[in-house]
């Protein structure tokens, strides 16, 4: 079982009114209420902050303090990496003294022991260089976006409710959503695309990139009738291709043309079906508004796919580019979307925010709790390790003004009288799903492939023998 590494924020046990009734002064000895207030999720803290009232001089000591926390952090993994480093040193050592001994049954034996060890430690190692490259800023981003949201909303929101009150509300961006479908502009000339998505994927299949696909015909019909709906009360105009993948990663990405892939991650992570929906229709916007095209103008597929190409092929041959990246990949922490040019699957901080409108107007359009996905986005957040969210929060960056558009968006729209947030049948197929992938495991397990492994006993069992021989 993996070992996730996780360092945590105190939860305190102040109640968070007494943080709006502090002094500056007091702020430090009540920072845990603060702390708390920090775990709550995105949608509740949109709908409390105005009544918390918190002092700005109480939030500025918070981000202070968090910074300070951020930097100790990774002190002490990078400190955590240098001790594994030299235990994989002195393990390398006692093997080069074994290779000066004659060959016999007790000295093979301890050679396997240090060969697991030595594998044990670089495992260990690559979770600390994920952590260490993007999980502790993927944590502090998401805590320091809702300090900046107890902040500021409070003032935002009564600027929003005065622009609908006014009759201003539509002037925003995309605020002509009654016209989804026959708007132009953005939405121009997206079969200009689709020869773009399809290289990307022929490049992508060339070198063994794209994990395998779900086959079963009940999975992939619900997840295509699931995307056909919002595409049909989307901007897109041209066909929709979905295609669902056995992977671990809690993601989904579109291609330029409208080619859409979704993990069984993201399928069995979602709780609900307006969550897998909210998600689809943020990938779906990405497509319609053709992001990707305006990002990679000047680039090529095979450029924008190189980095991937060459990971996957010293995994498969057992050779290692870096531990951190080579272990990611083997072991299914995070996958293709991490690998992928953010330019081709049309990421960037404006365009995040286009996306996330334009998919809250199409979940509203096809009859969708329009929380859906920043209800998903919440939950996200509150994952602890460093490891899960990595390729998530990559293509779904964190950042206040993301939530804030699409809290506001949410805002704008009309009130539905009833608006779908979840179904038996998606249910039925989570739990179908969960089924299918055991099976997939095994037949994966016997198959077989190119990919080194190293076999050992249990890894804790022969670190423990090892230190204490």
């Amino acid at each position: 079982m993996r070992r996730w590494l996780a360092v945590f924020l105190s939860i305190g046990l102040v109640r968070p009114v007494s943080v709006a009734q502090a002094s500056p002064q007091q702020a430090a000895t009540q920072a845990p209420a603060l702390a708390e207030l920090l775990e709550k999720p995105y949608l509740w803290l949109f709908e409390n902050a105005a009544e918390l009232n918190l002092p700005a001089a109480t939030l500025q000591e918070h981000r202070r303090k968090l910074e300070r926390e951020k930097r100790q952090e990774q002190q002490q993994l990078e400190q955590q990496r240098r001790r594994l480093e030299q235990e994989i040193e002195r393990a390398q050592q006692a093997l080069h003294q074994l290779n000066r001994q004659s060959t016999d049954a007790e000295s093979e034996k301890r050679r396997h022991d240090l060969h697991c060890h030595i594998q044990e430690l670089r495992r260990q190692v690559g979770d600390l260089e994920l952590a260490l490259r993007q999980g502790v800023d993927v944590k502090y981003d998401n805590l320091f976006a809702k300090l900046r949201l107890l902040q500021e909303w409070p003032t935002a929101q009564r600027q929003l409710l005065s622009r609908i009150q006014s009759g201003q509300a539509s002037a925003r961006k995309f605020g002509d959503f009654r016209d989804i479908g026959f708007r132009n502009g953005t939405f121009q000339n997206q079969a200009d695309d689709i020869a773009r998505g399809r290289e990307a994927i022929e490049e992508l299949r060339r070198n063994g990139i794209l994990p395998p696909e779900v086959e079963d015909e009940s999975v992939v019909r619900y997840v295509r009738t699931l995307a056909q709906r919002l595409a049909q009360n989307s901007d897109l105009q041209v066909p929709l291709q979905v295609t669902v993948l056995k992977s671990e990663e809690i993601n989904a990405f579109a291609l330029p043309g409208g080619f859409l892939f979704v993990n069984t991650g993201l399928i069995l992570k979602a709780e609900t079906e307006s969550e897998l929906a909210g998600v689809l229709a943020h990938e779906i916007a990405h497509v319609a508004a053709r992001h990707g095209h305006r990002l990679m103008k000047r680039a090529t597929i095979a450029s924008l796919i190189y980095q991937a190409a060459q990971v996957a092929a010293l995994v498969l041959t057992g050779g290692v580019a870096s531990i951190g990246t080579a272990y990611a990949l083997q072991y299914g922490f995070y996958g293709l979307g991490l690998f992928l040019s953010l330019e081709l699957l049309g990421v960037s901080r404006d365009y995040e925010i286009e996306a996330d409108i334009l998919g809250t107007q199409y979940l509203w359009k096809a009859g969708y709790n329009t929380r859906g996905f920043i209800n998903f986005f919440d939950r996200m957040t509150l994952e602890k390790g460093y490891a899960t969210g990595l390729s998530w929060f990559r293509t779904h960056p964190p950042f206040y003004e993301r939530m804030a558009v699409t809290y506001s968006e949410i805002l704008y729209l009309p009130h539905p009288e009833q608006a779908a947030d979840d179904t038996s049948e998606f249910q039925r197929i989570k739990g179908q799903l969960a089924q299918i992938l055991l099976e997939m495991e095994k037949k994966d397990r016997d198959a077989p492939t190119l990919q080194k492994v190293y076999e050992c006993r249990d890894r804790e069992d022969h670190s423990h023998a090892l230190r204490h021989p």
